[in-house]
């Protein structure tokens, strides 16, 4: 499978915002939790690869936003992120870490 990611450094902090292929384009929402999520090419479009090109980026960046199912998948086998990140917003899961 394929990815959407973009890399923002600001600083000393390195965002690294990654989204499952087929999540790219699309509007999730949770009502009951009145959350709206729009994955935008603009953020998250900026290049595409595989599991192996993203990976570094994952394990440099200060910051992760991830969305969709199996990139969050791969955040929780690489330690990255824990259960506790992750929000179920429509047919799609989101995830936010920050290192400190």
């Amino acid at each position: 499978m394929e990815f959407y990611y973009a890399v923002y450094p600001h600083g000393h902090e390195l965002m690294f915002a990654v989204c499952d292929e087929d999540t790219l384009g699309n509007t999730f929402r949770c009502a009951e939790k009145g959350i709206k999520l729009d994955v935008k090419k603009s953020f998250y479009g900026k290049n595409k690869g595989q599991k192996e090109e993203i990976l570094p980026h994952m394990k440099n960046a200060t910051i992760l936003n991830l969305v969709g199912k199996k990139i969050i998948e791969i955040a929780l086998e690489e330690g990255l992120i824990t259960k506790e990140c992750i929000l179920v917003i429509g047919d799609t899961v989101h995830a936010q870490s920050a290192k400190m």
